[in-house]
């Protein structure tokens, strides 16, 4: 090969290194996130969609039982820290994880063993639900008593706002009823549910 070839072939190496060398420089100008598992985890279908028709109680509810066989026997109860409420002569009822169909066949059958009424007529209504809870870079952190279908942008407004190191595309939610640490990524747009703990955390800037 001539020495102009060899001069060609060297001149189009060092090209070909440059560019590399640029390429890098341009991906340490950019810092990325560092990626975990929680970034990368994303919503489940059933967390996506919050079933209300479903509801299952849990401490911090609060239930109204009308007994129609004796309206003296009615009162509102909240679910207690181990998820118990004491109806008048029912004494103390677990009911927690219970729909509210459940918790009326519950107190059915003890008013009945109990004696306190023959032919026991009653309901129980959900009055409020758990609260959710709203942490980190926001204006006021902290619980918030639950509306049906509020949406994270909602829950944050509830909570005052965004703090301007907010960031918002990190966000997390803890469902409720699950372990510690099990957060998965959301967007503005995801559904809360009762109990849900939003994390907003702080931006990289």
């Amino acid at each position: 090969m001539s020495s102009t070839g060899i001069l060609s072939v060297f001149r189009r190496a060092i090209g070909g290194l440059m560019s590399i060398a640029v390429g890098l420089g341009l991906a340490a100008c950019d810092p990325q996130p560092p990626m975990t598992t929680q970034t990368l985890q994303q919503p489940s279908q059933m967390t996506q969609t919050i079933r209300m028709g479903e509801y299952r109680v849990a401490p911090g509810d609060k239930l109204r039982v009308v007994v129609l066989s004796d309206t003296e026997l009615s009162g509102e109860y909240e679910v207690d820290s181990v998820g118990a409420i004491s109806p008048r002569l029912a004494g103390r009822t677990q009911v927690v994880g219970m729909t509210t169909p459940e918790i009326e066949d519950t107190l059915r059958n003890r008013y009945k063993a109990d004696g306190v009424l023959l032919t026991p007529r009653l309901s129980v209504e959900l009055m409020t639900r758990r609260p959710f809870y709203v942490v980190g870079e926001v204006v006021r952190p902290g619980a918030f008593a639950f509306v049906s279908g509020i949406n994270v942008v909602q829950a944050v407004a509830i909570a005052g706002g965004y703090t301007r190191r907010a960031s918002k595309t990190r966000m997390t939610i803890q469902r409720f009823n699950t372990t510690i640490g099990s957060e998965e990524t959301v967007t503005e747009d995801s559904p809360v549910g009762p109990g849900d703990i939003i994390r907003v955390p702080e931006r990289w800037f």
